[in-house]
């Protein structure tokens, strides 16, 4: 969109604006297009819009990009020729005749204009590689999207035969001594008016509702 507004502002609005000051000032000004100038600006400058909107749309190294790039110059090319007037212009001041030749300056500015050309082919070979892997890439994505989406889910027989399969063989389990696991220590024996605080493990009454030497909670239940 950005492109699409730049070009349209650079090749139609501000070239129309321009042909109406020099005409509405300047009406002996004449050239071999005057007569049609503005609708010659508005197709040529169009084509130039598609063109350049056309490849900005598409990833460098990609064919799309370098057609519709070298058809952009194309149409500038055409664009600038018409504007000058071929690079001609005549003047009438009654009787005296004034005619201008830059016809030299207006083909190396074209010839100028076409070497961009060399830098569309250039930035296209530079990039091909890298599209022509991210193309592979992007169809084995496909593939595969589409392999796993014919795949048949399994069913609920198929996940049981699977989990079967894999218990065919019969295996102990050995006790926790023997994978390193230490016994746990006895628990300590307490009186039966105390119990434990699970925090501290200090001792405290069984009436108490708060540990004196942390300060945590006790349960409930383990108060009276």
């Amino acid at each position: 969109m950005w492109t699409a507004f730049t070009e349209t502002i650079r090749f139609i609005v501000v070239p129309i604006i321009l042909v109406d000051m020099i005409t509405e000032n300047y009406p002996q000004l004449a050239t071999a297009f005057m007569p049609n100038i503005e609708t010659f600006i508005i197709f040529f400058g169009g084509m130039i819009v598609a063109s350049s909107t056309i490849e900005a749309a598409n990833r460098p190294g990609t064919y799309k990009r370098m057609l519709f790039g070298l058809f952009a110059i194309a149409f500038v090319g055409l664009w600038f020729f018409v504007v000058f007037g071929g690079g001609i212009a005549e003047i009438n001041y009654g009787p005296y005749f004034v005619r201008f030749d830059i016809t030299k300056i207006v083909y190396i500015v074209l010839f100028g204009v076409s070497l961009k050309g060399l830098l569309i082919v250039s930035t296209f070979k530079d990039h091909r590689d890298a599209e022509l892997k991210r193309a592979r890439k992007r169809r084995a994505e496909i593939a595969d999207a589409r392999a796993q989406g014919s795949r048949p889910l399994p069913t609920p027989q198929t996940r049981a035969a699977r989990f079967a399969s894999m218990m065919s063989q019969e295996f102990e389990v050995s006790a926790d001594d023997g994978i390193g696991y230490a016994p746990s220590m006895p628990p300590r024996p307490i009186a039966k008016d105390k119990k434990l605080c699970e925090v501290c493990g200090a001792e405290a009454p069984v009436k108490d509702y708060v540990c004196r030497n942390c300060g945590e909670w006790f349960p409930s239940d383990t108060s009276v």
